[in-house]
């Protein structure tokens, strides 16, 4: 893959101008051009969610543009740098933000298609991870260049669609694709092996930064699978999860950081939360009934568990005492939240990434 010049000290000279020209006339343009831009991309909330401000500059070659346009799958933060993130969009490739998302430049030699997941190198913020398609992209050089570590030749049946890091051994790389398959490296992706097939989609994968022997895996549609022996040996975690029905329907899997076994599980259901690594799971009181509408994204608040935040189609629902009581607002734009994150320094600091789905 061809190398470009993409480097954290990516300088603005150039489109100083050009830029103070669109902030001080409110133009917008969508990746380089002068048409309508759409209500997706990164909404950032600097009150805990109460206001909104896109941040959707777009840095490139030939100037500056907006991906507001952008379909966001998920965003990715390097674990040494809270203003460094990376962002996997549906149809587009790779973007990276490393002034909080002020400004956005594209991974170029990443391609434009859907990614799944992105891994950041917990002890090396230039070593970077994403998914692409049947294969596994590793970067060495903070995204100036990228090489194939990983191929599946069953590529419209395998497809990558998670990746994880274990923060204490940097080489130990987890993955999962479509068909089921959990693949393992201990080498920095050089090698890989098969530790499990769990015949179901893979989600999510979750390793606990407290002990990362335990790693969860989420599944679409079979629940969540755990290991205490950094996949020597695996056990389903769904017997607690029994009672809440379409709890299956997986939507998404998220660490509680403030207590060390803590997950939050959004499904079909709703939001149902473990203090014991899943042992017993206990739902959360929401306003509407239990699987009466889906929930697209959902975050809590490191430093205060008590704060909850999750986005459906239309609204973004806030709880600052554990679900007793909710506050909802209007999404800031008429697309849909996919993906919602809590700043791990600043928790006043919420990321919000939107989806289309009228594009689709």
């Amino acid at each position: 893959m061809r190398k470009i010049k993409t480097s954290r000290g990516f300088k603005k000279i150039g489109v100083i101008i050009f830029l103070a020209a669109i902030l001080t006339t409110g133009c917008s343009i969508q990746l380089g051009t002068a048409k309508k831009v759409s209500t997706a991309g990164i909404f950032k909330s600097f009150d805990k969610g109460n206001t909104w401000t896109q941040k959707n500059l777009f840095l490139f070659s030939g100037g500056v543009g907006n991906i507001a346009g952008l379909n966001v799958v998920n965003l990715t933060f390097d674990p040494q740098d809270n203003r460094a993130i990376y962002l996997a969009s549906d149809a587009q490739g790779l973007f990276y933000t490393y002034d909080a998302g002020d400004s956005w430049m594209k991974a170029v030699p990443v391609g434009s298609a859907r990614i799944e997941s992105v891994a950041v190198d917990p002890k090396d913020k230039c070593t970077i991870y994403a998914t692409y398609g049947s294969t596994i992209l590793k970067s060495n050089d903070c995204s100036r260049s990228w090489l194939e570590v990983y191929i599946d030749t069953r590529a419209a049946k395998a497809a990558v669609t998670a990746l994880a890091i274990d923060n204490y051994n940097n080489l130990s790389i987890y993955a999962g694709n479509s068909a089921g398959d959990i693949l393992k490296s201990q080498d920095g992706g050089a090698n890989w092996q098969v530790i499990n097939r769990l015949n179901d989609k893979v989600a999510k994968i979750l390793v606990n930064p407290k002990d990362t022997r335990i790693v969860y895996v989420a599944t679409k549609s079979k629940g969540i699978f755990k290991t205490t022996d950094s996949g020597g040996s695996w056990s389903d975690i769904n017997e607690g999860l029994k009672p809440y029905s379409s709890s299956m329907e997986y939507k998404n899997l998220v660490f509680d950081l403030s207590q060390p076994n803590a997950l939050l599980l959004v499904s079909k259901y709703g939001l149902i939360k473990t203090n014991d690594g899943g042992t017993s799971w206990e739902a959360i009181k929401l306003i509407t009934p239990p699987a009466s509408t889906d929930i697209y994204s959902a975050a809590i608040n490191s430093q205060n568990n008590l704060e909850i935040y999750y986005s459906t189609a239309t609204t973004f629902y806030k709880t600052v005492d554990g679900g007793k009581n909710w506050i909802t607002k209007r999404l800031p734009s008429g697309a849909v939240s996919t993906f919602l994150a809590v700043d791990l320094q600043n928790p006043n600091i919420i990321y919000m990434g939107m989806t289309n789905f009228t594009k689709k």
